[in-house]
């Protein structure tokens, strides 16, 4: 599995911390850390993608970042003010993990150790807020149901082979490999899901699959 990590500093950064504490964290562990202000510039070997989020409208800067992003690799926001609304974005929308500003040393080690685990990384706050996101929308989703007769939801095989292999933790370029095609196929396949399903996310993706098609995902 590739060992690099790659920091995405913002051009004017609010401190140090991508350089002087977060780059030898990620060293101690192994990494092999480069640095940049530019996303086209990340290997395509990395695994790991920090970027710094602490600009003012960070969420439209994020977004694009991530339309230029061409590597298949886990991503980290970093820097980050105490801005929940942002947290709970990126953890519906894929990220694993945020560190803030305020974060010491020891919860930095303590969160790379466990994205390297394949674990996310987030405050239970809101980790426990996307838990309540998500069981209102099976909320709403029943509610409709009760409301009457509704044409069902027809998802080819191609598209339940991709969510079940995502409902074991496969991400995009492993299920690409698994069923042999490319992994811009598998982004079409997912968005054609979502537009069937209603759902805004991989997490709402999984939770109604979960309640409609359990047996096809297992």
């Amino acid at each position: 599995m590739s060992s690099t990590a790659f920091l995405l500093l913002d051009k004017e950064p609010i401190n140090t911390i991508g350089i002087n504490v977060l780059q030898p964290l990620l060293k101690t562990q192994g990494l092999e850390v480069t640095t940049g202000t530019d996303i086209t510039e990340v290997p395509e070997e990395t695994r790991l993608l920090f970027i710094e989020t602490a600009q003012n409208d960070a969420w439209n800067k994020l977004k694009e970042h991530l339309v230029k992003l061409k590597v298949n690799c886990d991503i980290v926001l970093f820097n980050l003010d105490e801005n929940p609304e942002l947290a709970n974005r990126a953890l519906l929308s894929g990220i694993r993990g945020v560190f803030y500003t305020t974060d010491n040393a020891d919860v930095l080690m303590k969160g790379i150790r466990l994205l390297m685990e394949d674990q996310l990384w987030y405050r239970r706050d809101i980790m426990c807020n996307a838990l309540n996101r998500m069981l209102q929308f099976n909320k709403d989703a029943l509610h409709k149901l009760t409301e009457g007769d509704i044409e069902p939801v027809k998802l080819t095989k191609r598209e339940k082979a991709i969510i079940s292999l995502m409902s074991k933790g496969a991400k995009n370029k492993e299920i690409a490999e698994d069923l042999n095609i490319s992994p811009h196929t598998v982004k079409t396949h997912l968005y054609s899901a979502f537009r069937k399903t209603k759902c805004r996310n991989r997490i709402e993706l999984l939770s109604w699959a979960q309640q409609n098609i359990p047996d096809e995902i297992r």
